[in-house]
């Protein structure tokens, strides 16, 4: 592993792993930008939760969460979540008709990897990778023979969740599966602030009822072949609860999700192929006692890409990706289709072991549409190595874009056929700094941003019945990003801590329409936020502890009101049984440890101190 791949790792998260800089994952094309993989021992102790509880545990990225059984979603350095590129094996899985993606409903249990970028990524992702990037993949079997592992985990407010895998690994051929149901009534109690006297009460239109499962196979059909089969479920049929003083409409959301994948990856002497042939179905029915709406959308996607190495001094990686939706939204009034199209070429250069450049761009052809090309231009640079120091300079600069989604040109009432695509342009720098003293390491890594993101789309109220999707203007969001690691191995002693800190300003700069609040910060985006992550292990024992501070969020972009800040502490202890050559693995944790009222987004409850007790019976 050369200086320049260390410089790619990032310390913000739990335990990073080494970015292996040939093998070719697209982020090795993302020389100076953020890239960082959450550790694998971290991810099991939300075994039994979401992807949104992953994120916001030990990464600077806020989620946007109405309860517990609401959706949950991201808002990558103070942008949207329309702004945030989520990608399964490399294809976007993003909902076409709402442009985003609910990490309430991507369970751990059927992840295998995960990795975040943060900052525009238009060039290596594609439309609405402005913010960032959540890189999600599959489960491996690395090593050859039967694996398996069952799970059973009880929680407060009426939780119960259950998982079970099965892998199998021989010479030609790797299979795995896995499946999880979980069902919540998330009847907590809190004190209704929108009723006279805020009397105490309990949550009683928030059940969950969850279940889903994966299947991966692979072929090794040469010594030069893979052919490999990827298949994902997911269920969710939750009640959605009213806000503090509103009234309850008995309203359902019903979300099913089906997403089967072929891969094909072959060797030669012109470098490597691979092709991806992937349908995807999203299904989604919300009702109450007034509405029933259903969305309905199939999405035909095949990517095509070739990457060749030279002496392992350069990289280029070049690709076709072809998207095909057919939409049947209750709220169009008729079918619609759509075809999308784009064109990338990935660059990465080592001219020597201190420095390492990549240069990125895509095209993408939408019908209607013209998209600006997305360039990426990055640098790492080990400025100064010695005596266990090792200090980098990094830096990007990246442009990014988003097609509008098919609810905002479609929707009827208010869908607006006429609405531009966003553009944006990130400007990154910072340093990075490694040392090593014996067992003792210790990264740190500070970095500063500026991201302008022209034609901003919002939705504005025409008349009193509907909205309509405007271009109205142009967000300015800027920031420090403060992360630093410690950890260390004494005997039978392992410790680590992780510190975070993050500055975001995300404000309107510009207005193209109406009066707008200009240079005031964008409504639930926290100016700050810190996270301080602790792991102590003995022999059979773990603890982990994760405190996390999220700071004031106004409520409207004139900035009148706010909701005010909140921390929050978690804890998790585990102990390792031998069983033979099994293991079983008993875990407690709680989340919110101190019991602390608080919320996310306005007027709507979240839940006090909850425990949840787990076995794992682990067949390696």
């Amino acid at each position: 592993m050369t200086a320049s791949a260390i410089a790619q790792q990032d310390t913000t998260l739990y335990q990073l792993r080494t970015v292996e800089i040939f093998g070719k994952p697209a982020e090795v094309f993302a020389s100076g930008s953020r890239v960082s993989t959450l550790d694998s021992s971290f991810i099991h102790t939300y075994t039994a939760g979401t992807l949104a509880d992953v994120i916001q545990a030990r990464t600077p990225v806020f989620l946007k969460t109405n309860g517990p059984s609401g959706i949950a979603v991201p808002a990558f350095r103070g942008t949207s979540p329309t702004h945030t590129a989520v990608l399964w094996n490399g294809l976007n899985i993003s909902q076409p008709a709402l442009g985003q993606s609910d990490f309430s409903l991507l369970p751990v249990s059927s992840i295998g990897n995960i990795a975040v970028q943060h900052g525009a990524a238009g060039a290596t992702y594609g439309s609405g990778a402005i913010g960032g990037a959540v890189l999600l993949s599959s489960q491996t079997q690395p090593d050859p023979g039967f694996g398996a592992e069952l799970m059973q985990e009880v929680g407060s407010f009426g939780r119960y969740f259950s998982s079970a895998n099965a892998r199998y690994s021989g010479r030609k051929v790797s299979v795995a599966l896995s499946g999880y149901r979980v069902a919540a009534e998330n009847d907590f109690a809190f004190r209704d602030y929108g009723r006279i006297g805020a009397p105490t009460r309990r949550q009683d239109q928030a059940q969950v009822a969850q279940h889903g499962f994966t299947q991966d196979v692979s072929w090794q059909l040469s010594s030069k072949t893979r052919l490999a089969l990827h298949g994902w479920y997911t269920y969710a049929n939750r009640e959605v609860p009213p806000s503090l003083g509103a009234a309850n409409t008995n309203a359902r959301q019903l979300d099913r999700n089906l997403r089967l994948m072929t891969e094909l990856n072959h060797h030669s002497n012109w470098g490597e192929t691979s092709v991806k042939a992937a349908i995807f179905n999203d299904y989604l029915r919300y009702t109450d006692n007034n509405n029933n709406s259903l969305t309905d959308i199939n999405t035909y996607q095949v990517q095509a890409e070739q990457t060749y190495t030279y002496a392992r001094r350069w990289s280029l990686r070049g690709g076709l990706n072809l998207q095909h939706f057919e939409a049947d939204v209750q709220g169009y009034g008729r079918q619609v289709t759509e075809d999308r199209a784009s064109a990338f070429l990935l660059f990465r250069y080592d001219p020597s072991q201190r420095l390492d450049l990549s240069l990125n761009l895509r095209q993408a052809f939408v019908k209607g549409y013209n998209p600006t090309p997305a360039p990426t231009l990055g640098a790492n640079w080990l400025m100064l190595q010695q005596g266990g120091h090792a200090l980098y300079l990094k830096g990007n600069v990246s442009g990014s874009y988003r097609v509008p989604t098919l609810n905002e040109r479609f929707w009827q009432p208010g869908g607006n056929p006429d609405i531009k695509p966003e553009q944006g342009w990130n400007f990154e720098t910072g340093l990075r700094h490694r040392y090593t003293l014996g067992a003792v390491l210790l990264e740190s890594e500070a970095s500063v941003y500026r991201m302008l993101v022209d034609n901003w789309i919002q939705w504005m109220p025409v008349t009193s019945s509907y909205w309509s999707p405007r271009n109205l203007q142009k967000v300015r969001s800027q920031g420090v990003e403060l992360s630093s690691r410690a950890s260390t191995a004494l005997g039978n002693w392992q410790l680590a801590a992780t510190v975070a800190y993050t500055y975001t300003s995300s404000e309107q700069v510009k207005a193209y329409e109406g009066s707008q609040e200009l240079n005031r910060q964008l409504a639930h985006i926290p100016l700050h936020k810190a996270h301080l992550g602790t792991d102590l292990s003995f022999r059979t024992w773990t603890l982990l502890g994760n405190l996390t501070y999220n700071g004031l969020r106004y409520t409207d972009n004139s900035n009148a009101n706010n909701l005010p800040a909140y921390t929050l502490l978690s804890l998790a202890v585990h102990k390792k049984f031998a069983l033979g050559q099994s293991q079983l693995v008993a875990s407690l944790r709680s989340d919110n440890v101190t019991d602390r009222a608080y919320t996310v987004l306005e007027n709507m409850p979240m839940p006090p101190r909850s425990l949840a007790a787990s076995l794992r019976f682990i067949i390696p």
